[in-house]
């Protein structure tokens, strides 16, 4: 039997909570349907794409149904992110948004690299998973996807899903 001296649930505790409610959507993203072209790609860049799996992605879109649950989920994840297993990697926030990108574990060797971003319409929370993760390889991995129009790419593969 485990026991756990924190009330607070994990970033993975949180994501199996609520995949089953309604007001949630969860989505594992394979890296393979950002449709990036490896080939386009430096050894370094190919290096850093393959060391991630998976985005695990979770969303919460606020609805006049569910909007006075939204304060209790934002005060769960921000108390599980602020917590001090997560080091704070890049913070950013202006009037309608506000995200944030924290690592579990040591910069060098992660053990989890999670992004949290809200707004008034609801929230996301990112975890990417993968093996020998490394914050270069992640910040690295960014600039893959945006330049390859990874994620526009994932949202037509999902949207044709739906």
């Amino acid at each position: 039997m485990l026991v756990s001296c924190s009330s607070t649930p994990s970033i993975q505790e949180y994501y199996v909570s609520k995949s089953e409610d309604p007001n949630f959507l969860v989505i594992d993203i394979p890296t393979s349907i950002l449709g990036i072209d490896n080939n386009a790609l430096s050894k370094e860049e190919q290096d850093a794409l393959s060391s991630f799996q998976k985005v695990n992605v979770l969303l919460f879109r606020k609805t006049a149904a569910n909007a006075d649950q939204l304060p209790a989920e934002l005060s769960t994840v921000r108390s599980t992110i602020d917590d001090t297993l997560f080091e704070p990697l890049l913070v950013m926030s202006d009037r309608q948004y506000s995200g944030k990108l924290v690592l579990e574990g040591s910069i060098e060797r992660p053990d989890e690299i999670v992004f949290f971003g809200s707004a008034d319409e609801g929230f996301i929370l990112a975890r990417l998973i993968g093996r020998n993760m490394q914050v270069e390889k992640a910040m690295l991995l960014a600039g893959v996807i945006q330049r390859g129009n990874g994620l526009e790419n994932a949202a037509k593969m999902i949207s044709g899903m739906l």
